[in-house]
């Protein structure tokens, strides 16, 4: 399992938090693994609920977050083959993570919206906001 910094790191950070921003600054790797924390999803299911990531960047970020151990890749052989994608134990994780990103997220929305308007309207989140 690799989750080492892909760069040289910056000697007056944590190390834990340059591993974990080295994952998550990856494009669409968040939103990745938000969509898989409702469960496992096959490829096609996944890529439908991204909406906006081709097939070949998806594959690309499956086989990254597989490498590093936060997503499982399951062969489910029934007729046709089908290849189903789920969070291990470490990719779990991230949803604390990621309730975290979203109240910052609200903060930054509100911050943003016009004067009288509610900075979550029209706003569709991967995991059920909680206010």
């Amino acid at each position: 399992m690799l989750v080492s910094v892909t760069h040289a790191p910056v000697e007056h950070l944590c190390p834990r938090f340059q591993a974990a921003m080295d994952v998550l600054a990856r494009p669409w790797t968040g939103l990745i693994i938000c969509s898989l924390s409702t469960g496992q999803m096959g490829f096609c299911e996944l890529a439908e609920r991204l909406g906006v990531i081709g097939d070949r960047m998806l594959s690309c970020r499956l086989k990254e977050l597989e490498s590093r151990g936060i997503v499982e890749r399951l062969v489910i052989s029934e007729a046709p083959l089908r290849v189903a994608y789920r969070l291990t134990e470490l990719g779990q994780g991230f949803n604390e993570v990621a309730r975290a990103i979203e109240r910052w997220g609200g903060q930054l929305l509100a911050q943003s919206a016009e004067p009288g308007e509610n900075g979550e309207q029209g706003a569709e989140s991967l995991l059920d906001c909680e206010g």
